[in-house]
């Protein structure tokens, strides 16, 4: 293993995604300084801005369209049962490389309209016949119950992975339960593994608390279906949360995406402006755009943090700050387990308009995060680096 590919995402726009390049270069780098690492970039000027300062050989490949005529005859095929798979990107470039990481955590698994993408995954075998091996890196799995067809296809498509590394027990659990032990492994998520600023310039304020939240659009739609819905449920509770807290509120955007559907920063905004006045002056937005490390400093003042976005509540775990993770998915679920050893720091999305229980969570919170422990992990242990 000493030239590796990281392959998987649209952007780092989405600061999980970066948190997953860096930690994961830094990972590598650190068993084996000699290693290659290469990253293929479908965004590519705005990833070259993005992870300045990263060790990463940076692979322009052509943008990604949304909507193209193969999508277009895919999802309405889809529609009716039908299976079709539009081929994710040339396979000749590939040959360069000796190892391939899949590094896109979301796509084992089914979409919100239990649906799912093949294209991908049959891309990255087509690696394997020309040699590679195939990595499954710090990714979150299934469950497929819900598409009897996805089922059938994971089941062996995920048999046929050289090493799958899962960043959470859940997923350990159901790949053992569909018969998949070899090869299985748990490690942190290598966003655990992104190096902290030398210093930062803003601190905790002490006059008044101080709690962080994030929300996004991709998980609202996912609970409420309707998006004006989800705008107004969602502004309404954080006006109750801070009347039954007396305290402040900084919005965090994780993923400022091309996409207004999946762009925290635009959906947040939308949310203050929805709350009265009254409120608004004790509500502040990042909107600067400070990417995952920039964004720590922000982190940084809040008492505590409730975030959707899963990489939002790593984000905040390393520094510290007591995390309550707002779960629309298993991996949420898994990972908010795997910090605090227990079940008690996830609550659904639903409920962040309970804000009853939030508030008895996060005024008893007596939960202390495995980070030290996490970040000691040996990942010699699973990886086999040549020197």
């Amino acid at each position: 293993m000493k030239r590796i590919l990281l392959i998987g995402i649209g952007g780092v726009y989405n600061y999980g995604c970066e948190a997953i390049v860096r930690g994961t270069v830094n990972i590598l780098k650190s068993l084996e300084p000699t290693i290659e690492v290469y990253y293929a970039s479908y965004n590519a000027e705005d990833d070259k801005r993005r992870l300045a300062g990263c060790d990463v050989n940076i692979i322009a490949r052509p943008p990604k369209k949304r909507w193209t005529l193969r999508n277009i005859i895919r999802k309405c095929l889809s529609v009716i049962g039908i299976t079709y798979s539009i081929p994710y990107d040339k396979i000749d470039w590939i040959k360069d490389f000796d190892t391939v990481f899949s590094i896109g955590g979301d796509i084992y698994t089914l979409s919100p309209t239990d649906e799912y993408d093949s294209s991908f995954p049959l891309y990255l075998e087509k690696c394997q016949n020309l040699g590679l091996k195939y990595i499954l890196w710090g990714a979150s799995v299934g469950k497929f119950e819900k598409n009897v067809a996805a089922l059938n296809f994971f089941r062996v498509h995920l048999s046929k992975i050289d090493t799958i590394v899962s960043r959470e027990q859940n997923t350990i659990d159901y790949l053992h339960s569909l018969g998949l032990t070899k090869n299985v492994f748990l490690a942190p998520d290598p966003a655990f593994f992104v190096q902290d600023p030398d210093s930062y310039a803003d601190k905790k304020r002490e006059d008044k608390l101080t709690i962080g939240i994030n929300l996004s659009p991709l998980s609202a739609l996912y609970e409420y279906k309707d998006i004006e819905t989800a705008i107004q449920r969602q502004s309404n509770a954080i006006v109750s949360l801070m009347r039954k807290m007396n305290c402040r509120v900084i919005l965090l955007p994780h993923v400022i995406s091309p996409n207004p559907q999946d762009n925290d920063l635009t959906y947040m905004n939308t949310i203050r402006n929805h709350i009265e006045q009254l409120y608004q002056t004790d509500i502040e937005i990042i909107d600067n755009d400070p990417g995952f490390i920039g964004l720590k400093k922000y982190i940084r003042q809040c008492d505590y943090v409730i975030a959707a976005r899963m990489h939002c509540a790593v984000n905040a775990v390393t520094q510290s700050v007591s995390t309550l993770f707002l779960s629309y998915s298993e991996k949420a679920k898994g990972m908010a387990e795997f910090v605090y050893d227990s079940k008690s720091a996830v609550i659904s999305l639903s409920e962040f308009e309970n804000t009853e229980l939030i508030v008895e969570k996060l005024k008893n919170w007596n939960l202390i995060s495995r980070l030290e422990n996490i970040r000691q992990f040996d990942f010699s242990k699973i990886l086999d680096i040549e020197k």
